[in-house]
C-alpha cells in the first residue's frame, strides 16, 4: 500500500487456473445436461464451455505469458471484477437459452443477460486501459 492508495496485485497464473476449471465444470454440465435432453441439442448448451475459456483463461494466459516474473499492480480491482462479472454473465446467458432450447421454450432474458455481459466486458476492458495507463508514471507495470 503505497501512498495510502490501495494497489491490487494482478495474479495471471491464479485467474487463469480458475478459468479452465470453470471451463471443465461447464463441460460437465453440458456432459451431464446431454443424457438427459432426450437427444435435442442445442448449440449454446454445447459450446458453453467456450465462454470461460475463450474470454478468461485465454486472456489470462496471454497476460501470463508477457508478465512472466513480474509483479504487476492495478490502480483497481473494479475493472477486473466487471470483467469477470461480464464472462459469468455471458456464460449463464448461454447456459439458460441451451436449456430454454432443449426445454422448446424462449425468454427475453437471456438477451437482457447476454447484453448486460456484453457491457460489463466493455467496462472492464475501458478500465483496465485505464488503470494501466495511470499507473505508469509511478510505478513498475509491465
Amino acid at each position: 500500500m503505497e501512498n495510502a492508495k490501495a494497489v491490487y496485485e494482478y495474479r495471471g497464473k491464479r485467474i487463469m487456473l480458475i478459468y479452465l476449471f470453470i471451463s471443465a465444470f461447464c463441460l460437465l454440465i453440458f456432459l451431464v445436461y446431454n443424457i438427459f435432453s432426450h437427444g435435442v441439442l442445442s448449440f449454446f448448451m454445447t459450446f458453453l464451455f467456450l465462454w470461460p475459456l475463450v474470454l478468461g483463461a485465454f486472456p489470462a494466459f496471454l497476460l501470463f505469458l508477457h508478465m512472466k516474473n513480474k509483479r504487476v499492480f492495478l490502480r483497481s480491482c473494479v475493472p477486473l471484477r466487471l470483467w469477470r462479472s461480464g464472462v459469468a454473465a455471458i456464460t449463464m446467458a448461454s447456459l439458460l437459452r441451451g436449456v430454454f432450447e432443449i426445454a422448446g421454450t424462449d425468454s427475453i432474458h437471456t438477451l437482457i443477460l447476454f447484453v448486460a455481459g456484453l457491457v460489463f466486458l466493455a467496462a472492464g476492458g475501458i478500465g483496465s486501459l485505464w488503470g494501466i495507463s495511470g499507473l505508469s508514471q509511478n510505478r513498475s507495470l509491465l
